[in-house]
Parts: structure tokens; sequence; C-alpha cells
């Protein structure tokens, strides 16, 4: 369990990380319109720290994000049996027609030569 938790600190630093960067901001101007400490915030990036609601709530509103946004770690996931995992999980809960369309679309994207 504690790897798992320490797995989800480092996601949720790596998105952090990542939605500052597509703000072009350092840590500095982060923490600045956060109102939070930089080095606390490049602990929180790093995996080393455990931020509080109210930190998560601070550095959402300043990033221009809804809160669960900081959640959303399939953009952190690189390992391609992770992402193999969590398609599979999102096809089985895919309607039929869906599923269809989704072939369909996959198709057009990649045909097979």
């Amino acid at each position: 369990m504690e790897t798992s938790i320490e797995n989800t600190r480092i996601l949720l630093g790596r998105r952090i990380r990542a939605l500052r960067n597509i703000k072009g901001w350092s840590q500095q101007e982060l923490g600045n319109r956060s109102d939070t400490n930089y080095k606390f915030l490049g602990e929180i990036e790093r995996g080393q720290q455990n931020p509080s609601f109210h930190v998560l709530v601070k550095l959402a509103v300043a990033l221009g994000v809804d809160l669960p946004e900081l959640f959303r770690f399939e953009h952190e996931i690189s390992d391609r049996k992770e992402i193999e995992t969590h398609i599979q999980q999102i096809l089985k809960t895919i309607p039929d027609d869906s599923l269809r369309q989704f072939l369909l679309l996959l198709q057009v994207l990649y045909p097979i030569h």
C-alpha cells in the first residue's frame, strides 16, 4: 500500500509540474501565484511531500484548472504496459455502438497496411 501512495504522490507531482510548464512558469512563479513556498512546491513536484487539500486548492486556482484536473494522471503515465492496462479498463466500460465507432476512428488514424 505504501508503494501505491508513493506512486500517487509522484504522479501528482509530475502532473503539477506539467501544468506549471504549460504556463511557462518557474516554481518561484507558481509559488508566488499560489502563496506556496517554492521549495515546498519543488518537493511536491518530486513526490517527496504530500500537500494538504488547502495547498492543492491554491495550486489549482493559480494554475487556472479545476481541482480534479490535478489528479488526471493519464498524462503522466509513460510505461507502455500501464497505458495498455488503462486503455483496456476504459474499453470495458464503453457500450458496443461506441466501441464500434472507436474502432473506426482508430482505423482512420492508424491504418494497417
